[in-house]
């Protein structure tokens, strides 16, 4: 169990999953009866919810929890995203594929795609350093996979065959962005957190990529990695560059920082961190 509280694969695929279960309920409590209406409202709250979710399993991750601005991101990227390509699919997709005299299934996938596509640039906002490509991509890629086996799982479970399909469609998408993530980078940190004080909490490590925009460890919300809170410290306590090859450390106690070495580390509050590289 330690093991998988510790792969990002697992929250995203847990996460992914319920996003695309409550994106089904809220269909069969809907029921739209236009044809129209059932894209948007399948494919386009499907991209906002498995975005949101997928969010919150990044705070989960991360040991944040809830946090409000990720989450308004995910539902307004996910969202108008998901909207979009059930609208692109409907009106565009289908036509193209009736005119090229392909199956109507090109244009379904074209659909799913973007709202996948969606769901990539929403968590590439709230994942450290998650290229927006890599994220597109994947989304994209994992949404199409999920879209072609809720077809097949609609032709052996007729009556649960779309809440069914439509979690396994979300959970796929988790999948594909996050190990996409790990696969795609160079350099990351791994935290290994203990836990502290009186708590059923387990000891468990996380990674962190390493890129662009600075790793921020802190008990504030906007921090990147949540750590407990530090005697005599404010609610950031360390940030984490990488500059070219270096990776350098910011102690925001102190105002000092140091260079780490592939393999270095430091402590900081109840984390131990390690600068990895492939």
């Amino acid at each position: 169990m330690t093991g998988l509280l510790s792969d990002k694969r697992f929250y995203f695929v847990a996460f992914g999953a319920v996003g695309g279960l409550m994106s089904a309920l809220l269909y069969h409590l809907l029921e739209p009866d236009s044809a129209l209406g059932t894209w948007v409202v399948g494919v386009g709250a499907n991209g906002m919810l498995t975005a949101v979710f997928l969010a919150f399993g990044q705070g989960r991750y991360a040991g944040k929890g809830f946090n409000a601005a990720d989450l308004m991101k995910a539902v307004i990227v996910g969202g108008v995203g998901g909207v979009l390509g059930s609208v692109v699919a409907f009106y565009i997709g289908f036509p193209v594929a009736k005119f090229l005299n392909v199956s109507s299934d090109v244009g379904r996938f074209i659909g799913w795609g973007l709202s996948g596509v969606a769901v990539g640039i929403a968590i590439a906002k709230v994942v450290p350093n998650l290229k927006l490509k890599t994220a597109c991509v994947a989304g994209g890629l994992g949404a199409i996979i999920g879209c072609s086996l809720m077809y097949v799982i609609n032709t052996v479970i007729h009556g649960a065959g779309l809440t069914i399909g439509l979690t396994t469609a979300s959970a796929i998408i988790g999948l594909a962005i996050a190990t996409a993530e790990t696969a795609f980078r160079h350099a990351w940190l791994e935290v290994t957190i203990k836990p502290k004080g009186l708590t059923l909490e387990k000891e468990r490590t996380l990674t962190v990529t390493l890129g662009d925009k600075p790793v921020l460890f802190g008990c504030a919300g906007d921090a990147d990695v949540r750590l407990a809170e530090m005697a005599g410290a404010k609610a950031h306590f360390a940030k984490v560059s990488l500059s070219g090859s270096d990776v350098t450390v910011l102690d925001m106690t102190t105002e000092k920082s140091r260079v780490i070495a592939i393999d270095d580390g430091f402590d900081v509050s109840n984390a131990r961190v390690v600068v990895r590289s492939k």
